[in-house]
């Protein structure tokens, strides 16, 4: 009698075992600083769904957004060491310990958005040497965010010429939008892109520094009164990965990943330039902020203004920075 019971229950229990959804094989633990409505965050919710989609399941991404475990500065070490599987990060964070990756930051390095699609393309060898640089620390490179060109913000007069710069603090990325800053004759303050409604609301800074869509998705117009369109700079987001966990991965694990991450980011790069006029307009038509739209001649000055910049990334950045700009100048 016992030995049918407990043949009774093995049997049910393989049953209800077969019957339910298989869990996911391997899962993966991903930090981002924005929240998901966020078009950036938005897009890796699209990776996530579109590789438990490839994989049938066998594999799915645990989202930790808004900042919950690291901010973006902090993702490249936490990735690095194995802390978190991915993360999210601006590819300026890079740019203090490896210099030449700052390169998308350098102030007018980029003519139009064409020669931007082609650098930061995953066949381009600009691309793939960012990426096998990111790489040596120990992070591998899943896939590339395009989030579009920056401009300058400010309170009461639009900024229009790089006079208006002058000794006044301003928020920058990182060391290359620095160097810009310091080229116009500003003073460079670093400030999370998180931090920014905060820092602009309290006076931190005199100007801003930030992607047309983030001014709508951040709210910023709320506490700046104008935006100069200069596209002076163009910001790309890097999803990173812990090599060993890359590497821990089968060839299928590969595939899919790899898969879902090309998705993803052709996905955003095809948004991006409709995303970005559409927040410009936006911010024109349904709030108080000044829009200001610079001639040629006042983007030519700013160009001149600004060319120091190209020489400080040079310097920084050495033989590794030269080769990348020239690579760049070869898609003009």
């Amino acid at each position: 009698m016992m030995k049918s019971v407990v043949s009774t229950a093995m049997a049910v229990a393989l049953s209800l075992a077969m019957a339910a959804p298989a869990a996911a094989e391997r899962s993966l633990r991903l930090s981002l600083q924005v929240a998901t409505n966020h078009p950036v965050g938005e897009n890796i919710v699209f990776f996530a769904d579109r590789l438990k989609e490839i994989s049938g399941g066998e594999m799915s991404v645990e989202l930790f957004d808004s900042a919950q475990l690291y901010k973006g500065s902090e993702i490249p070490q936490a990735v690095s060491s194995g802390a978190i599987d991915m993360g999210l990060v601006l590819i300026d964070e890079f740019a203090g310990t490896i210099p030449a990756v700052g390169l998308f930051s350098v102030a007018f390095m980029f003519p139009d958005y064409d020669v931007l699609a082609r650098a930061a393309g995953p066949e381009s060898e600009v691309r793939q040497s960012i990426d096998q640089m990111i790489l040596e620390t120990g992070a591998r490179v899943v896939w590339w965010q395009d989030y579009g060109p920056v401009q300058l913000l400010s309170k009461g007069e639009p900024v229009i010429a790089p006079a208006d710069m002058k000794d006044k603090k301003v928020r920058v990325l990182g060391k290359p939008s620095g160097d810009f800053i310091e080229a116009v004759g500003g003073v460079p303050v670093k400030i999370g892109g998180s931090e920014q409604f905060m820092a602009y609301q309290r006076g931190t800074v005199d100007i801003g520094m930030t992607g047309t869509t983030a001014i709508k998705s951040r709210k910023l117009h709320e506490v700046m009164d104008n935006v100069t369109i200069t596209n002076h700079a163009q910001t790309e987001f890097l999803i990173v990965m812990n090599e060993a966990v890359w590497q821990d991965m089968s060839d299928q694990e590969k595939a899919w990943m790899t898969e879902a991450a090309r998705e993803a980011e052709m996905k955003m790069r095809e948004e991006t330039k409709a995303t970005n006029l559409a927040a410009q307009e936006y911010l024109a038509s349904e709030t108080d902020m000044k829009v200001v739209t610079l001639s040629d001649e006042q983007i030519d000055a700013w160009r001149q203004a600004s060319a120091p910049a190209i020489d400080a990334y040079i310097e920084s950045a050495g033989d590794a920075g030269r080769e990348l700009v020239d690579s760049v100048k070869k898609l003009y």
